[in-house]
């Protein structure tokens, strides 16, 4: 998301290919229209939500995202996850404490600069027309990596899908990419970043408790964006632009189609959402936390009231296919 709505992401020329004619045929599809006198709630959630992400507030967007009751229970199962997962492979840990002593060093930038520069001028040389075609290849595979994605929902599929089409067309001139002034300033977010979020191996980041952890999250968000902006893309201004419409609602259940505009295009996707207790909460978010506590062998918490509101306890309303 942008993200917490999105997660980190071969084959061959002709998969490609299926996928665009896929990704045409999808296109052709004619759009829901939104529901005549939905409630509002879904949407104000919807919102809020984005908000959140646009302060980079993640443990506020944790909030947002579940039942009070689950967000207690999330938190209760972080440490235990952390106790029981795999532990994380020698190589890595130590390539990532690597990473941070160089972007925490006193001469950082001096010094990534200095290995930075040769590489974008060779970059630049021997790319070329190449460029295009690379791009368009690694979308492909970017976008055919998500639909297979046995981790994410739907919605985050969908989403993650369309700031992939948007970042390809963005990503076709190379020159994004090898100017030296974004470039620099990029590396000196990283490194600002690095040292605010002080967790110089994986050791310190295991030893965080959840809020602590959703609050070192929004530092490294947060300076995500900041170097998304030193290459043009402002993902503030395209959260602050969040359009949502209800398309869908079925007594404490809705679908809000959320619409937002990156890079000169629109990114649309469809987030369900579930009625909790008179509020309105992210339903992979729920799901999610179910299949965790699955995992874990703890009980889920049970909502509390899937309290139908006068509005929505109208006859469901199915969208336009």
């Amino acid at each position: 998301m942008l993200t917490p709505w999105t997660r980190p992401l071969s084959t061959g020329i002709g998969r490609v290919g299926l996928l665009l004619a896929l990704l045409a045929l999808a296109a052709c599809k004619r759009e829901p229209e939104p529901v005549p006198g939905a409630p509002g709630e879904p949407v104000a959630a919807v919102e809020a939500l984005a908000d959140a992400l646009r302060d980079g507030d993640l443990k506020r967007y944790a909030e947002l995202s579940l039942p009070p009751a689950m967000h207690a229970q999330q938190k209760a199962l972080w440490r235990q996850q952390v106790a029981t997962k795999n532990p994380i492979d020698e190589e890595q840990a130590q390539r990532y404490a690597e990473l941070m002593a160089q972007l925490t060093a006193p001469d950082a930038e001096a010094a990534l600069w200095a290995k930075a520069e040769p590489r974008l001028a060779a970059l630049e040389q021997e790319l070329g027309p190449k460029w295009t075609l690379g791009v368009t290849m690694l979308s492909g595979f970017a976008t055919t990596a998500i639909s297979a994605s046995e981790t994410m929902s739907e919605s985050e599929k969908g989403h993650a899908t369309g700031v992939v089409t948007a970042l390809a067309d963005w990503a076709g001139d190379q020159a994004q990419f090898t100017d030296r002034e974004r470039a620099k300033q990029a590396i000196g977010v990283a490194v600002r970043t690095a040292r605010e979020l002080d967790l110089p191996d994986v050791a310190a980041i295991e030893a965080l408790d959840y809020d602590p952890m959703l609050d070192r999250a929004g530092v490294a968000f947060r300076g995500f964006k900041s170097v998304l902006s030193a290459y043009g893309i402002d993902a503030d201004a395209a959260l602050s632009q969040v359009q949502a419409e209800v398309i869908q609602i079925d007594g404490p259940r809705a679908v809000v189609r959320v619409r937002y505009p990156l890079l000169g295009k629109e990114v649309s996707f469809e987030q369900p959402m579930r009625q909790i207790d008179g509020g309105w909460y992210r339903e992979d978010a729920i799901e999610s936390l179910e299949r965790l506590a699955a995992e874990l062998g703890t009980a889920p918490t049970a909502p509390v009231a899937e309290a139908v509101t006068s509005d929505a306890a109208a006859p469901a309303v199915a969208p336009a296919n």
